[in-house]
């Protein structure tokens, strides 16, 4: 992350409640809350967050368990653990890393609209089966595996 940290919380803190700031943050604790920036989040390899992570950018070494939105660019450090949604315009996860939940990558900031999330709850809903959208010219194969249009 090129900017500087104006936030650092502690390997020995533990925070219960929001943590906002304008500038960059930096966890290496604990944090049971939702934790927002208008700059970066770097989650440092002995932090655990408990709630919402929202950010322009953010890299993950320690743990996650919320959603995660990245106005620009989510990475998931190899140390990293994400349990949880994740919305990115870039998502890079890195080999080792974990992430358990659904990705929504968009082009701009708020192109993803409620009418597709409506759409999917309500078939969600009336048990209708609801094929994942790939929006990175990539399609998946019968088995799974990606691969370039």
């Amino acid at each position: 992350m090129e900017n500087s940290i104006d936030t650092i919380i502690g390997v020995n803190v533990t925070l219960k409640g929001n943590l906002f700031n304008k500038g960059s943050i930096q966890v290496n604790g604990s944090v049971e809350g939702e934790v927002k920036s208008d700059e970066n989040i770097l989650i440092g390899e002995s932090a655990v967050i408990k709630g919402p992570v929202i950010a322009k950018k953010i890299e993950i070494s320690g743990e996650v368990k919320g959603l995660v939105e990245a106005n620009e660019k989510l990475e998931i450090q190899p140390t990293g653990k994400v349990y949880g949604d994740v919305n990115a315009k870039t998502l890079i996860i890195r080999e080792g890393a974990v992430f358990v939940g659904k990705s929504i990558m968009s082009n701009t900031q708020g192109e993803n609209t409620g009418e597709k999330k409506e759409k999917s709850l309500d078939a969600v809903e009336n048990d209708e089966k609801v094929e994942p959208e790939i929006t990175v010219n990539e399609k998946v194969d019968k088995l799974g595996f990606f691969s370039k249009k």
